[in-house]
């Protein structure tokens, strides 16, 4: 009977939990979204015995839109009847045609790739005189009944990518579309372009819906009649909307992922040439130009951006290639300042010099109704010394759910003050955020070669005592940084903070409080108030990506406050 008791009890307090986090999740979203959710939901059972009526066969436009970005020339080869595809952790080989659907077992990236198998945009990188077989071969092997469709090959986000890329190859080569062989494909992008419509993701919105804008003013462009027509009317009132609440004041994309702000950049740049004259793409521009600015700020010395959030190294174009058809398409961006910037908006902060960056991270995990992404990375820090980066963001290895999903988000994987067994924001699943922290600003200001920044974040409060991390940095003239944590209450867990250091930093020993970092030709050197503990670690460059390195820990007795001081090219005497 006790043991009845207490599994009854067990299971009502995770019913409890449970309800809690959905109602915490669930307050933020629009009702629009939830019926739309629960809609889509519905049609998808009974899309596959839809019937499609007769539909008047599309004819290609004379004018059509060039793509605004140079193509890749690393994204696929083809050799010996192989596809070789390259994902993010390398090269995958696939047979010629490929198999479009993943045979179970798999392996761990099975979803990421075959997603991008799906995706095309690797047309680019191959030989003219295999893409329209390709194109052929995934007609003939995806056919919209096929049971899962939308779950992969004609699912909403995959299918926007995949027109894109059809279309795009098309303009770009310049092909004789009188061929009989061009008649099939422009009857499979009607139709893929048509369950777009039904389909769209105004249940998801954020960068989804932009693909999906995209797709469809690509298609109004490349196809002449009513029905490219109503695509393109579609996708001009969908894309005027979602400026409006999508681009932040300061530029940053309201995801807050420096790695979907490129993807979104680039989405705008290829909407921008598939749009006619108007104040839809004067209202384009003026937030293509806010967004490069912002990208030149997030971009470390490396070219690459910050991982801040959810993103990776390589799913979305680098900076120097948006940058490239910003040229194109508006002229040469202005360059970025050196010293002190703030994008309050975001909520990201710091010190950018021609061979350093230093970002903080001071802002929401995301819009309220789509926080999916979000880390729990708030007053988390960047660093780059020389060119070379320091200390570096989690990143994220994986979308699935589970346990390296849980780390890429967990609070004490990032460069942030963690508590035992607590977490800033109660995130759990693969996109699900329940109870959820506030980060708020308290101070900063630019100062001589320098800054001042404080600022805090509430997401310990629900611990004993309520307490609250606030952090101060401050950068002197020298370059050198001193980061002060201060934990207001004793929760009565072990607190710490923590600091992954890129993986080809090699470290120095020189007293237990202090070490000193080599990351050619960076050197630079921490000095802590209390025991630095060096731990073995992972980085998550890209999906699916470990690279061994390790983490600086320092541990804090709350309640109180710890020093680390950051200090580059230190003299070989000291």
């Amino acid at each position: 009977m006790n043991v009845f008791s207490e599994a009854l009890s067990a299971g009502t307090l995770l019913s409890v939990r449970s309800l809690e986090r959905c109602w915490h999740m669930l307050r933020h979203v629009p009702p629009r979204q939830i019926l739309r959710r629960l809609t889509t939901r519905v049609c998808e059972r009974l899309e596959p015995w839809r019937v499609t009526g007769h539909r008047k066969a599309l004819d290609w436009a004379k004018d059509r839109p060039l793509p605004p970005l140079p193509p890749r020339h690393d994204l696929a080869r083809q050799e010996n009847d192989r596809l070789w595809l390259r994902v993010s952790w390398g090269w995958r080989e696939f047979s010629w045609p490929p198999p479009w659907q993943p045979a179970p077992p798999g392996r761990e990236s099975d979803s990421s790739d075959f997603a991008r198998l799906h995706y095309m945009e690797y047309l680019e990188s191959l030989p003219e005189d295999v893409v329209p077989g390709l194109i052929e071969a995934w007609i003939a092997g995806n056919p919209r009944r096929h049971p899962g469709a939308l779950r992969l090959s004609w699912r909403p986000y995959n299918l926007s990518i995949r027109v894109v890329s059809w279309l795009q190859e098309i303009a770009r080569r310049q092909w004789d579309l009188s061929a009989t062989r061009w008649g099939p494909i422009r009857d499979s992008l009607a139709e893929q372009l048509g369950l777009l419509e039904r389909f769209l993701e105004t249940d998801i919105r954020g960068n989804h819906i932009i693909r999906n804008i995209r797709a469809l003013l690509w298609g109004g462009a490349m196809f002449r009649g009513a029905t490219a027509e109503r695509w393109r009317r579609l996708g001009s009132v969908l894309l005027e909307a979602e400026l409006e609440e999508q681009i932040l004041t300061d530029g940053v994309h309201y995801e807050r992922s420096p790695s979907y702000h490129c993807q979104v950049l680039g989405d705008f740049l290829d909407c921008r040439v598939a749009l006619g004259p108007g104040e839809l793409r004067d209202r384009l521009d003026s937030s293509i130009e806010a967004m490069m600015r912002a990208l030149l700020l997030l971009t470390h010395p490396d070219g690459q951006v910050a991982l801040f959030n959810d993103g990776s190294l390589t799913t979305a174009r680098r900076p120097a290639e948006l940058e490239r058809g910003f040229r194109h398409v508006l002229g040469a961006p202005s360059p970025p300042s050196c010293g002190a910037f703030a994008l309050p908006q975001a909520g990201y902060f710091g010190w950018r010099g021609e061979a350093e960056l230093f970002i903080l991270d001071c802002g929401p995990l995301g819009p309220d109704y789509l926080i999916g992404h979000g880390h729990c990375d708030m007053l988390s820090c960047e660093w780059s010394v020389a060119g070379q980066r320091i200390l570096v963001d989690q990143g994220t290895y994986q979308y699935l759910p589970g346990r390296y999903r849980q780390l890429s988000r967990a609070s004490a994987s990032h460069n942030t003050l963690a508590i035992e067994g607590a977490e800033q924001s109660d995130i759990y699943g693969a996109f699900r955020c329940g109870r959820r922290a506030r980060a708020e600003l308290l101070a900063f200001e630019s100062r001589n070669n320098g800054f001042r920044f404080h600022g805090r974040h509430d997401g310990f409060r629900i611990l004993p005592g309520s307490p609250m991390h606030e952090r101060v940095v401050e950068r002197s003239g020298q370059g050198n940084y001193r980061i002060t944590d201060r934990l207001t209450a004793d929760p009565g867990r072990k607190a710490s903070i923590g600091f992954l250091l890129h993986p080809d930093c090699e470290i120095e020993r020189l007293a237990p409080e202090r070490l000193r970092i080599h990351h050619p030709p960076a050197v630079v050197e921490i000095h802590a108030d209390a025991p630095i503990a060096v731990e073995e670690a992972a980085w998550y460059p890209d999906l699916y990506v470990r690279v061994p390195t390790r983490r600086l820990r320092v541990p804090l007795a709350p309640p109180g406050e710890r020093c680390v001081k950051l200090r580059p090219n230190p003299s070989s005497r000291d």
